[in-house]
């Protein structure tokens, strides 16, 4: 029931009522033109009038429960994915549309609000659902049922489904807050079938080498039989096994030696001739890509004397593909004459002037230098001969430090929280005293010591004379590794940083004024392509607004035209729907009144996960109804599960909800101050008065 409050003190009412009957009696004490009668009934209108603005100076106050019935949901979701219309004709899809109808108008019947969903959309009619979907993730859509309708009055969900995903993680990992129904649809029994169900190759390869593709063939039912297994570029066959399966179900594997001679992005079609017998044949062919390049990048590791950091260090490089590493310790073996893309020197600047030679060669050939200044480094010699860093050690002493990563380091872009894990790391031993580095030079880790960050560099790079440089103050980087895998049994943090760096350092300078490129070099037939593009004026700063024609193909085939002006370094042209197959496209504008234009390619791939694998797994369903004190159900079953569906008994939630809103808003409260004043003035005229 309501309740009336007032914003201030009650207690000013009785002095308001006073001061108002003071007035009313100044105003009415003595008689007018009219009777005493009419006196009294003018005195009360008066008074009443003023009483009721009294209570209204206390801005009164109406606080009330309003109760709201939210009534109980169910959600009809639907895996429909490609999967389940492989295994379905199109009067069978008829039919699952119209019982999922029945379904819904059951439950709507019971009083429950119906809400129909799919992988990754909603559904306005059962007509909209029609089996498309290129793969299938159904902890992402059972979670996403959790998010939205969290604190909601969910009562139940349906989830129709095959049983298959190959996307996410099992839903059978999460438990869900609400009861879960599961209906079973597809064929459970596996189908005579040959299918390609794994293909292992690289994805880089440099040519003139050979490059193995191994592919696994699954057999479901051929044993004794044979068929053909052939690897095309272009329509042209490169190579024929045949395959022999020795068992009733299996995996056989077939390797090809393929070699890369052309550079560029190349398409290999890798074909499994059918047998007759084969039920599902749209899994024997599978397109792949190799992007082939014409050579790896030299990093040369230096140092005077064997080091566990060399170790590290190569190991972290030889992560990525495009990069030959050579370990050099001087004195072992002669130096390797090679044209380096950059060179890692370990304790620069040493005590015998060990690497002084090799240093002397790499300047002159102007090659990017990672100098790490170590425990064996002479910080004289340092100084002398070094124009970038100075060092003044006090007393030969050193400090023990660990790393933190500056903030305003933008060279490149980390995904792992390396401040977090790094603070746990061996602090490393760096000389005290001086450090002098130039003002152009970009900090990438400052000194720690305990839990203060000082301003002295650990690690920070620069550009001599166009050359770039980066410099260490520290060995001993190894027991990071170490300990970073000991900690998280993994190096994550350790390697993307380093081979970063290095990525960063062995990069020539690129001064194009216009760079235009696609975000990623290969993507599905259900994802957009994404395209940047960067500007430059004559002094390299960054310049927007300028229209950019962009020509997008398949190779081989017409083009079509697009425009695309980047108002910011964010902007990016999307282009959605891409047919399978290998594009090329060529950008141009106009810089300072030159035309300058890119060019290059991408790949769309065509999903084949739905058709990997059809065999509909019920076993899935059953424990996830089990573990969410649900049913599981088949298409058999549907009269059932309709009279379970009768006996259900989900209460609409009762909601409260405190509404205040101050009694001088309501209508009738006008209404009866205008009531009051009109009818002493119509008193006061009709008696002759004023």
């Amino acid at each position: 029931m309501p309740v009336i409050q007032f914003q201030y003190s009650i207690w000013l009412l009785p002095l308001y009522l006073l001061i108002a009957l003071a007035f009313t009696y100044l105003l009415y004490a003595k008689s007018g033109p009219w009777n005493q009668q009419t006196n009294r009934l003018l005195f009360a209108l008066r008074f009443a009038l003023w009483s009721v603005l009294s209570i209204l100076l206390l801005n009164p106050m109406i606080n009330q429960y309003l109760e709201q019935l939210e009534s109980p949901r169910v959600v009809l979701a639907v895996d429909n994915s490609a999967s389940i219309r492989n295994t379905m004709d199109s009067t069978q899809i008829t039919l699952l549309h119209d019982q999922m109808s029945k379904l819904s108008e059951k439950l709507e019947g019971r009083g429950y609000e119906v809400i129909k969903m799919g992988l990754g959309r909603g559904f306005e009619s059962w007509d909209d659902m029609t089996f498309v979907e290129p793969t299938t993730d159904l902890s992402e859509m059972m979670s996403s049922i959790t998010a939205s309708f969290e604190n909601t009055n969910l009562a139940s969900v349906f989830l129709m489904s095959d049983g298959k995903f190959n996307r996410g993680v099992s839903p059978l990992y999460q438990p869900y807050q609400f009861h879960l129904n599961t209906i079973g649809v597809g064929d459970t029994t596996q189908q005579l079938d040959l299918e390609l169900d794994n293909i292992l190759f690289n994805k880089i390869a440099y040519q003139g080498n050979r490059y193995p593709v191994v592919v696994e063939v699954k057999n479901y039912g051929f044993k004794g039989r044979k068929t053909k297994l052939s690897i095309r570029r272009e329509g042209k066959v490169l190579e024929t096994k045949e395959v022999n399966f020795d068992s009733e179900q299996g995996v056989t594997r077939v390797v090809f030696e393929v070699k890369a001679t052309h550079d560029g992005l190349q398409s290999l079609d890798v074909v499994l001739a059918p047998l007759d017998e084969e039920v599902i044949q749209q899994n024997n062919s599978q397109r792949i890509y190799v992007d082939v390049i014409d050579g790896k990048q030299n990093i040369l590791i230096a140092a005077p004397a064997p080091h566990p950091d060399l170790k590290a260090l190569k190991a972290v490089i030889e992560n990525n593909q495009n990069f030959e590493v050579t370990v050099y310790i001087t004195g072992v073996g002669d130096y390797p004459e090679e044209k380096y893309d950059l060179a890692i020197v370990h304790n620069v600047y040493d005590g015998a002037n060990r690497t002084r030679s090799i240093l002397a060669k790499l300047e002159k050939q102007k090659v990017p230098l990672f100098y790490i200044v170590g425990s064996q480094t002479n910080f004289r010699t340092l100084s002398r001969e070094n124009k970038v860093l100075q060092v003044v050690q006090k007393r030969n002493q050193r400090d023990r430090v660990i790393a933190s990563l500056n903030p305003e380091m933008d060279l490149f872009i980390l995904d792992s929280e390396l401040n977090e894990r790094w603070q746990e790391f061996v602090p490393l031993s760096v000389p005290y005293g001086d450090i002098n580095i130039p003002a152009n030079a970009k900090v990438l880790l400052n000194q720690k010591i305990g839990s203060v960050t000082v301003n002295k560099p650990l690690l920070f790079t620069v550009a001599a004379d166009d050359v770039k440089q980066a410099y260490l103050l520290a060995d001993g980087i190894w027991q990071w590794r170490m300990q970073e895998y000991g900690l998280y049994e993994d190096t994550q943090s350790f390697d993307e940083f380093f081979l970063k760096l290095v990525q960063y350092l062995s990069t020539k300078n690129d001064k194009r004024k216009f760079k235009f490129y696609p975000t990623d070099t290969e993507y599905n037939t259900n994802e957009p392509v994404h395209f940047q593009a960067e500007l430059y004026n004559d002094v390299y700063e960054r310049i927007y607004g300028q229209e950019i024609k962009i020509s997008v193909g398949e190779v081989g085939k017409e083009t079509k035209e697009y425009s695309f002006v980047p108002a910011s370094q964010y902007a990016k042209l999307e282009l959605a729907n891409l047919e399978p197959a290998n594009y090329r496209y060529e950008a141009s504008t106009l810089v300072d009144g030159k035309s300058e234009k890119v060019s290059g390619s991408f790949v769309v791939k065509e999903q084949q996960l739905e058709q990997l694998d059809q065999v509909a797994d019920f076993g899935l369903l059953q424990q996830l109804a089990i573990q969410n004190q649900g049913q599981f159900y088949t298409l058999a079953d549907w009269d059932e599960m309709l009279g379970d569906v009768e006996s259900y008994d989900f209460k609409p939630r009762v909601h409260f909800q405190e509404e205040i809103f101050p009694l001088v808003n309501l209508i009738w409260v006008l209404f009866v101050l205008l009531v009051l004043v009109s009818s002493e003035w119509l008193l006061r005229k009709y008696s002759g008065g004023y």
